[in-house]
């Protein structure tokens, strides 16, 4: 893809563009929904930087051909906790593009990338809590269809908790409930 001339690479955020990418999220989350729901996405980020759940190479940057890094979309390991156990897939933390180039297809670009690169890292699922209008397009569906549930369910319902199956047959038989951030 092609934007003001520049061609757009999608790669592995690096250590060193940390600040950086926290600040895109900052001012991509302030912009649309206001200065505390960006701050609070921005923290939100560098702490799961910091968990085990962190999976460094699907954390991922839009980098214009000058070296000017758009957005960013990271997934992160999540258990679905079962009668027997735990099972382990990914969720979506976020997805954030400047504001200047949104409406270009760039989140798009970055969330079929993300996803495809998971299931090609041999995960299943993709869960994430987020608006259901949007993702529908990216294939996510309720996953409450699968009866796997947001451990808050009581307090938010199952609208907006949602999953995109990668590899058929992943949530085959799997019930439970998970945990991660919804926004």
């Amino acid at each position: 893809m092609v934007i003001d001339n520049k061609k757009i690479t999608i790669r592995t955020e690096n250590q060193s563009e940390y600040e950086e990418v926290n600040e895109i999220i900052y001012e991509a989350f302030a912009e649309q929904h206001g200065i505390e729901t960006g701050k609070f996405m921005m923290e939100h980020f560098k702490k799961e930087r910091q968990k085990e759940t962190f999976v460094p190479e699907l954390s991922l940057v839009a980098v214009l051909d000058d070296g000017t890094i758009i957005g960013e979309v990271a997934l992160h390991e999540t258990d679905i906790i079962t009668e027997t156990g735990k099972n382990t897939q990914l969720v979506l933390s976020q997805c954030a593009v400047l504001p200047k180039y949104r409406m270009r297809g760039i989140m798009r670009m970055l969330v079929e990338y993300a996803l495809d690169k998971a299931k090609k890292m041999g995960y299943g699922a993709v869960f994430l809590g987020g608006n259901p209008k949007l993702y529908a397009r990216y294939g996510f569906e309720p996953s409450s269809k699968y009866e796997i549930y947001h451990e808050n369910r009581k307090k938010w319902g199952d609208e907006g908790f949602m999953v995109c199956i990668l590899k058929s047959g992943t949530l085959d038989g799997v019930t439970g409930t998970t945990s991660y951030y919804g926004g």
